[in-house]
């Protein structure tokens, strides 16, 4: 059995995700909601029953005809494809995805002409393994285990970590862990001051809506603070499922990186997640392949390596190949390897 929970439905949303004792963030409703913000598309719960096993995904419902590429050309409310939100995502269910429920979500899919998907699956998930459509990996995410000792775990991190955190101390910095957004104006200036000085993109742009909306999600996220002269000079905000804790957002003032906040920073949300009895706190991947933030995250978790992957399936094939020949008939040149096609973003050639 197929049901959509709507997301004008969050409170019986979050009722159904949290059936599933191993739930994540990812799933809430507010999670769902603070995208649609930024023009992500409809998000939908998705709800595979077989018998008595379960499983649930989020997905953004996305009309084709309000893509910049098919406006005025398709009718709206008649095509639409399908992506889950950034971060992890897929099927999620206690005891794993059945076969039925698979068969099933892929009828129901071409049923209600979704014409694809795009998603990106949970670290730790079975789903990938049993996913129908294409399933491939490009970039590799770091993972600190949380389950051994404290005193263990410090000496697993790299060197430089431990004399970064050593410096720190005798820097007399302060660590202020809160559940609520007393101090979302500090984290903004230095979320904002750390995105324009990496020339971040657009799509790391989080207005101010975004994170009130985020701040919805009571009991799953913290912020953490480094103080240093009364003056808070880092910021994370970290959000948290039932086993897994994720780095999310933050960044340092670049006045104080002398002071070395930032290791000091992740040792002190650490222990206050282990303390929590979170399992793992994912630190993410880098810009690129294995760059430089990607090497700094592999400090705090050398072993910690593990592969993310993302998953395409093509529900209605015969559209899918007549909107990518349509997108392809201009003739201008695409954004090679995205998927779907049809949406690519043209590439500018240089003169």
């Amino acid at each position: 059995m197929i049901e959509i929970i709507p997301i004008e439905e969050a409170e019986r949303w979050d009722a159904v995700v949290k059936k599933q004792n191993n739930y994540d963030v990812f799933y809430l409703a507010s999670y769902a909601k603070a995208f649609q913000q930024q023009g992500e598309g409809e998000p939908i719960l998705i709800c595979c029953v077989d018998g008595e096993q379960s499983a649930v995904a989020v997905m953004f419902k996305r009309d084709i005809a309000e893509c910049e590429y098919f406006k005025g050309v398709l009718s709206k409310g008649k095509y639409f494809d399908l992506i889950s939100p950034y971060g992890y995502g897929g099927f999620l269910g206690e005891h794993g995805v059945t076969e039925r429920m698979l068969d099933e979500y892929a009828g129901f899919c071409r049923e209600n002409h979704f014409v694809c998907e795009f998603v990106r699956f949970e670290l730790g998930g079975d789903y990938r393994k049993k996913y129908k459509g294409e399933v491939e990996t490009r970039t590799h995410n770091v993972v600190r285990s949380l389950e051994m000792p404290i005193d263990e775990m410090l000496m697993d991190f790299e060197h430089k970590v431990r004399k970064n955190i050593k410096h720190a101390n005798r820097e007399n910095l302060r660590i202020l862990i809160e559940e609520n957004d007393d101090h979302l104006e500090d984290f903004l200036r230095i979320y904002y001051g750390t995105m324009e000085r990496n020339d971040a993109n657009d799509s790391f742009y989080f207005k101010r809506d975004f994170f009130e909306t985020m701040n919805e999600l009571t009991g799953h996220y913290i912020y953490v603070y480094v103080i240093y002269q009364e003056k808070i000079i880092s910021a994370e905000l970290i959000i948290f499922g039932t086993e897994n804790a994720y780095s999310y957002l933050g960044g340092t003032d670049k006045e104080y990186f002398n002071v070395r906040p930032n290791d000091f920073l992740k040792f002190e949300a650490i222990k206050w997640l282990k303390e929590r009895g979170l399992k793992n706190f994912v630190l993410g991947g880098g810009y690129g392949m294995d760059d430089g933030i990607f090497r700094y995250k592999k400090s705090l978790a050398p072993n910690g390596i593990v592969d993310f992957y993302i998953g395409r399936n093509i529900f209605d094939k015969g559209l899918y190949d007549e909107l990518t020949k349509e997108r392809r008939a201009s003739g201008e040149d695409l954004e090679e390897g995205f998927f779907p096609v049809y949406r690519a973003r043209v590439i500018k050639n240089a003169i």
